[in-house]
């Protein structure tokens, strides 16, 4: 997949803007050609085509263009060849291990985004939204809460086709169990039930061209609103954890857990196959 050519040798105002944010705008790293053939991978796989069979991947997802719900899908690499070759980017990789500050970088799992375009008339329409949540409160069965996702853009992407939203310094606080919400609509009403005491509810939309990533943290409070173009907003998302990520057993029980068998023990660390990994000090970038 061709990448144009950036510097992704980060200087340290971009890690202080990361420690400090708990996000990092990054450079466009996919050029006109790999955003198309991205932007396929997301229609195939929504539509639940398979370039792979999966055992673990469940039944296809139901999938209507009419529908004004966003359409999700979790691990397209499993069935996905063009995902399953985003997820080995070493630029990507590269990136997510200077702002976590690790060696090795692993997949947690990949995100397929599809936000519906519902025009500028409806009054309001929750149903694309994604709810205000901490990524590391869906993770809990993962014993850490150093986590870094990347989100790809595939078509230029603001606040009028439902970009993301970072609440900013918002990583500082902490863990908040009840911060799972990525499935509750209402921004408004999770707005007020997170943005209490000393916490500083500012929001910074991520605005981003076709092909650009954007960088946040697993504590960092983000979410999206609707869509108010007519044109779909289609989107990848990188979900990355350091190497060296073991299994909680007294965390959330969900797919992940699964993944490592039934008889996975508390400390067993997050390996291959299911968690590749992305980046090893050994990697190079040329």
């Amino acid at each position: 997949m061709k990448t144009p050519t950036v510097s992704i040798e980060l200087e340290e105002a971009d890690r202080q803007a990361y420690r400090n944010q708990g996000f990092w705008i990054g450079p466009r790293l996919f050029d006109d050609t790999a955003v198309e053939e991205l932007r396929d991978a997301v229609y195939r796989t929504i539509r639940g085509e398979r370039d792979f069979d999966s055992m673990h991947w469940g039944q296809p997802p139901k999938f209507d263009p009419q529908s004004p719900k966003l359409a999700h899908v979790v691990n397209g690499w499993w069935v996905n060849a063009k995902i399953r070759e985003l997820i080995r980017s070493k630029e990507i990789g590269y990136l997510a291990s200077q702002l976590m500050e690790t060696g090795e970088v692993r997949l947690v799992h990949d995100q397929v985004l599809y936000k519906p375009g519902v025009g500028s008339e409806l009054e309001e329409v929750l149903d694309g939204n994604v709810g205000w949540h901490q990524d590391a409160a869906h993770w809990t069965m993962f014993n850490s809460t150093t986590f870094c996702t990347a989100w790809i853009a595939l078509q230029d992407t603001d606040l009028a086709n439902g970009s993301m939203r970072f609440v900013e310094g918002s990583h500082k606080w902490g863990l908040i169990k009840a911060a799972a919400g990525f499935a509750n609509k209402d921004l408004h009403a999770s707005e007020e039930r997170f943005a209490q005491g000393a916490r500083r509810w500012v929001e910074t939309p991520c605005v981003l061209k076709a092909g650009q990533v954007s960088f946040h943290t697993g504590l960092t409070f983000h979410g999206s609103g609707p869509n108010r173009t007519e044109a779909p907003r289609l989107s990848i998302a990188l979900n990355m954890m350091p190497g060296g990520t073991t299994y909680n057993k007294h965390g959330r029980d969900n797919l992940i857990g699964a993944q490592l068998g039934p008889y996975v023990k508390h400390g067993a660390p997050c390996t291959d196959p299911f968690f590749p990994r992305i980046w090893s000090p050994l990697n190079r970038v040329d």
